[in-house]
């Protein structure tokens, strides 16, 4: 190797000596500032690495650099927002009412029940007056019951009701003794409903379907054309029996005579047990006993509004009896044929078949369904 190619060498490794050398002093002098611009005991998130080996976030930094620098963006932002008298209200949206459920009275078989909710309370009293208008002409019961919000439940309203509320329940009665409503009926009420809701803004739930509701209106009423019985006793007599006499011995049995011509024995509870009445054209009245005369008296039981028939047809066939010994009158059936034990077994079948199945159809005899759908 000539002296040439010697000094060639030199020089290229001078060279890279000197390139390293001045990195290396490069570095150093960056390090040198970084020390000064980030001392010791504060932390630089980008050089900082997780326990899984990679950089941290940068979420990552001191708690008081991100209340510091927030407090900064809060001052700002606070300088860009317009003063407290010109800033737009929030309005929170109204909680949802949730549908109330149907009163403990009512029964979907036999009431055909629609609720009406307002945007705003309404006054009972304008509402009252507004559905009188309306529905001035229905042959059917309809009842009416507005719900109170602060105790949860609702009330049956009349002309006499206060209050403002948002719910309304109207309750049309589709059977009764007299038949079924008419379709000419369900319609002026579902039509009057929907009257109603537009003169108050509010909104109609519910309203169901004309066909379907007639339909099982017309199966119940069948129903109840079948077990509509009434079991009759009768006391016929050749001498007039005395108006007065008649009053005594009823009182002293316990019934009282009341405003529909008839001395009624009760329960406990008030509801009639049976009646006696006046088997002529003529109705009991307090004021006229004394004058009264007549040849026929019957005692009626109402099969399906008493609770127990079996035994309140023997408790009104031993006052039959009685009857019929102190006023001289025999005691015969419809047929006027006299009542003899196989008479009697005959009536306490019927009243056990017809009991039964109006417990098969889930309306028990003596309920309150049973009196509203056999009201007198």
């Amino acid at each position: 190797m000539d002296t040439l190619q010697i000094a060639l060498i030199g020089i290229i490794i001078a060279v890279v000596v000197g390139i390293i050398a001045f990195n290396k002093w490069q570095e150093s002098r960056h390090r040198h500032r970084a020390s000064r611009a980030f001392p010791d005991n504060r932390r630089d998130p980008l050089f900082e690495r997780g326990s899984d080996g990679e950089i941290s976030s940068v979420t990552g930094e001191p708690k008081s650099e991100r209340q510091e620098v927030d407090g900064h963006a809060g001052a700002d932002e606070q300088a860009a927002m317009p003063p407290k008298d010109k800033q737009q209200p929030y309005y929170q949206p109204p909680r949802q009412r949730v549908r109330p459920p149907l009163p403990d009275k009512l029964d979907p078989r036999i009431d055909c029940c629609i609720r009406i909710e307002a945007v705003e309370p309404v006054e009972v009293p304008r509402f009252w007056a507004a559905q009188t208008e309306v529905f001035d002409n229905i042959s059917k019961t309809l009842r009416w019951y507005a719900f109170d919000d602060r105790e949860n439940q609702w009330r049956r309203i009349n002309a006499n009701a206060v209050g403002t509320h948002h719910w309304f329940l109207a309750a049309l009665q589709l059977v009764d003794r007299s038949g079924m409503v008419s379709e000419g009926d369900f319609l002026r009420y579902t039509r009057g409903i929907q009257r109603i809701a537009d003169q108050f803004r509010s909104v109609p739930a519910g309203i169901p379907s004309r066909a379907e509701i007639l339909a099982n209106a017309k199966a119940l009423d069948d129903f109840c054309a079948e077990v509509d019985v009434q079991i009759v006793i009768n006391l016929v007599s050749m001498q007039p029996m005395m108006g007065s006499h008649i009053f005594s011995l009823a009182e002293a049995e316990g019934l009282r005579l009341e405003g529909d011509g008839s001395f009624h024995a009760r329960a406990t509870d008030s509801r009639t047990l049976y009646v006696l009445s006046n088997g002529e054209a003529a109705l009991f009245e307090r004021s006229a006993m004394a004058g009264l005369r007549t040849r026929r008296l019957s005692l009626i039981l109402d099969l399906p509004r008493v609770v127990d028939a079996a035994s309140e047809f023997e408790e009104m066939m031993r006052f039959a009896v009685h009857l019929g010994k102190k006023l001289g009158a025999d005691v015969v059936d419809d047929n006027g044929r006299p009542f003899g034990t196989e008479s009697v077994d005959t009536i306490r079948a019927r009243i056990r078949h017809y009991q039964m199945r109006m417990s098969e159809e889930g309306i028990q005899p003596g309920s309150s369904l049973a009196r509203r759908l056999f009201n007198a």
